[in-house]
């Protein structure tokens, strides 16, 4: 997250301990936490501002803090020798203390450092200030996919698939970056006041290098993503996610802008991902009845389980999209492969192993948090 305005209050979630800016005209209301999703009451003040508030880290004038996540914490900054208005995320002190946390931070910043494209949150400089390390960011005023859900509900299909088209063109972008994102989702796509989608956040994007092999901090066989916009490849095997896992999480984001609701809920994540992997999302056409049949027929093709279904590239999706904004009205064909949907006799064991690795990790962190 790089820009939430206007940035009224800093909404903090107990049960995830994300933070993130929502309008004060939110107050008395209760949104979902943008990245697990659970309901929470905006309160002013929702959380104190921080003491570093007023301090320079990098060269940075740290005005206002935005948000946080897992990693560290992002702030609204001058940049002194710019004079420009930007964002600085920083690792936090416990973060900076795990080399393998320190090193996915440094490789965000470097592929991040690759991209320039008027739909990616561009990085602007990265470095290491008095033990802290911190990432400078291009500062979006405006808000983010998730932002526009909790103010307005579900949004119309012709704007939904603006910003649909917006980021399939910024994945087509990285494509021939040989980089994978692996973490799309609302919360995670800001939007300018003049309607201009960006692309944030790639803590968990993939890059392939021909040469090396992959250029990642993944363990074979680990789920890393936002449970309710994972493909269920990515779920199995986080390393398993290619160029269509990124057209699904972008398609789940597409159904959430549409019915105002992610394809799949759950009271935890690994509850989500046992859904992912063994259901099929509610009907886009049940949930959002005047939707035209060829934008609903676009939803499914992207939600495919079997990524062999799904468009295979970003330039594919865009064609799809194209298509189906020139002609709402008219279905299309599902396409299957040759051997149809794989079967899903394995999807109870492998979700039941997530859950007992979810679990084991929660309690590895928590007796790592407190020794």
């Amino acid at each position: 997250m790089t820009s939430v305005a206007p940035l009224d209050v800093l909404l903090a979630c107990a049960a995830c301990g994300h933070e993130c800016r929502v309008p004060s005209r939110l107050v008395g209301r209760k949104v979902p936490c943008p990245h697990c999703q659970r309901l929470i009451e905006v309160r002013i003040p929702a959380v104190p501002e921080d003491r570093l508030v007023g301090k320079s880290i990098g060269g940075c004038h740290l005005v206002r803090r935005l948000g946080a996540g897992a990693l560290g914490v992002v702030y609204e900054a001058q940049h002194e020798r710019l004079g420009r208005t930007v964002a600085i995320k920083m690792l936090s002190s416990k973060a900076a203390n795990d080399p393998g946390l320190v090193s996915r931070f440094q490789r965000e910043a470097r592929v991040a450092a690759r991209i320039q494209h008027p739909h990616v949150v561009a990085v602007h400089d990265c470095g290491l200030d008095r033990g802290v390390y911190f990432l400078v960011m291009e500062f979006v005023a405006g808000t983010t996919l998730a932002g526009l859900v909790e103010e307005r509900g579900s949004l119309p299909w012709q704007e939904a698939c603006g910003y649909l088209r917006q980021i399939a063109v910024a994945l087509d972008h990285l494509a021939t970056l040989d980089i994978i994102h692996r973490d799309i989702k609302p919360a995670n796509i800001l939007v300018t006041p003049q309607g201009s989608a960006k692309l944030a956040d790639l803590g968990l994007a993939k890059q392939l290098d021909p040469g090396a092999g992959e250029l990642s901090l993944t363990m074979q066989g680990t789920a890393m993503g936002s449970p309710g916009y994972m493909p269920p490849e990515q779920v199995r095997d986080a390393k398993a996610a290619g160029p269509s896992a990124d057209l699904y999480s972008l398609g789940a984001t597409f159904y959430h802008l549409l019915a105002g609701r992610p394809p799949f809920e759950g009271s935890n994540g690994a509850q989500i991902m046992m859904k992912v992997l063994n259901e099929d999302p509610p009907p886009i056409k049940s949930l959002v009845p005047t939707l035209p049949i060829g934008i609903a027929d676009l939803v499914d093709r992207l939600l495919e389980k079997d990524p062999r279904d799904r468009p295979q590239t970003a330039a594919e999706a865009i064609a799809e999209i194209d298509a189906a904004l020139a002609a709402p009205q008219q279905a299309r064909p599902r396409r299957r492969r040759q051997g149809g949907r794989p079967p899903r006799r394995h999807g109870t064991w492998i979700a039941m192993l997530i859950i007992v690795a979810v679990l084991g990790a929660a309690l590895a962190v928590w007796l790592l948090w407190t020794l």
